[in-house]
């Protein structure tokens, strides 16, 4: 009985998960994630080799990227992008081609840059007092 109780349970939580909703918005982020958000002016592939070069020190900052390509996304972002995903978020945030954004956990631009600097990225990250929290709080 116990067992038939877990697999239950168990079953339940996977319709949950496959029942989630698309992302619709980096607004839905807020509280859970940092964001860098690049609308390339370009194919972006440096962008992404230079995103997978970094991924232990992206995952350690609770960082997601995109890569906002004309009518396509690039993202490290695990779960499904709604289609209107790329335009609201060409709408929401005033950014050129070729542009960086770096979107703190509270939804407020932290920064904005020409070109990918991870490094830069990272030292503007850890200067941060939430993330200054987060880093004590793991050691």
């Amino acid at each position: 009985m116990k067992y038939l109780a877990l697999l239950t349970a168990l079953l339940m939580s996977g319709m949950v998960f496959s029942e989630q909703k698309p992302l619709q918005d980096i607004s839905q982020l807020v509280w859970k994630n940092r964001i860098i958000l690049i609308l390339s002016a370009k194919d972006g592939s440096d962008d992404e080799q230079v995103f997978e070069k970094y991924d232990d020190q992206i995952k350690d900052r609770d960082v997601v990227w995109f890569i906002l390509k004309d009518d396509q996304v690039v993202t490290n972002y695990l779960e499904k992008l709604s289609s209107e995903f790329s335009s609201r978020t060409k709408n929401s945030f005033l950014i050129e081609s070729g542009s960086v954004l770096l979107i703190g956990k509270d939804g407020g631009i932290k920064a904005r840059a020409k070109k990918l600097n991870l490094d830069a990225i990272f030292q503007e990250i850890d200067s941060m007092p939430m993330r200054r929290q987060e880093m004590e709080s793991n050691s």
